[in-house]
């Protein structure tokens, strides 16, 4: 009668593979690393941001919407925004509608911010991410008059489509085309 001899490769193989499937499972995930067992994802690289002051004024009573600052994350981008209430009475509540703006004009993502309960010279800032698309592939921001706004005499009962728009300016920015495009 032969016995089967052992074969020394085979048994490292399960040998290792036991043993890496016993770290894992336990929770050891660093040890499996630290024994070359497991190697673990490459760290995102860091997100590059950019600044510039907010426009405050365009030389006219108005609410001054101002884009001033960039991150670019490895597939998101996210923009800074400011309203300056530069108008002679409160501003209860403002909405604009961003749209991301990729090649050939193509419209990629929308975005609504609204502001609220912004006193003469006061200012408010928000931010946006566009998730799927990175900085250098948005082209432009469209700023559109969702038709939501409280500000003075207007409400959302006696305001027209693109009255709220009369009030406010959009700041041109250096990071980026930002345009006001009417209804």
């Amino acid at each position: 009668m032969s016995f089967p001899r052992p074969r020394p490769l085979n048994a490292a193989f399960v040998g290792g593979l036991t043993l890496a499937t016993l770290l894992l499972s336990a929770g050891c995930a660093d040890m499996a690393t630290d024994i070359g067992l497991w190697s673990k994802a490459r760290p995102a690289p860091p997100a590059k941001e950019d600044r510039t002051p907010p426009v405050t004024s365009t030389g006219r009573a108005a609410a001054v919407v101002s884009v001033h600052m960039r991150k670019s994350y490895e597939n998101a981008c996210k923009y800074g925004i400011t309203l300056t209430n530069n108008l002679p009475f409160k501003i209860a509540d403002l909405s604009f509608r961003f749209t991301a703006l990729i090649g050939g004009g193509v419209p990629f993502d929308s975005q609504t911010k609204s502001f609220s309960e912004l006193r003469p010279s006061e200012d408010q800032y928000r931010e946006m991410i566009f998730q799927g698309v990175r900085c250098d592939q948005i082209l432009a921001l469209e700023v559109t008059d969702p038709g939501r706004c409280t500000l003075d005499t207007l409400n959302r009962f006696n305001s027209p489509a693109g009255a709220c728009a009369k009030y406010s300016d959009i700041a041109a920015s250096s990071l980026i085309k930002v345009t006001k495009k009417d209804k």
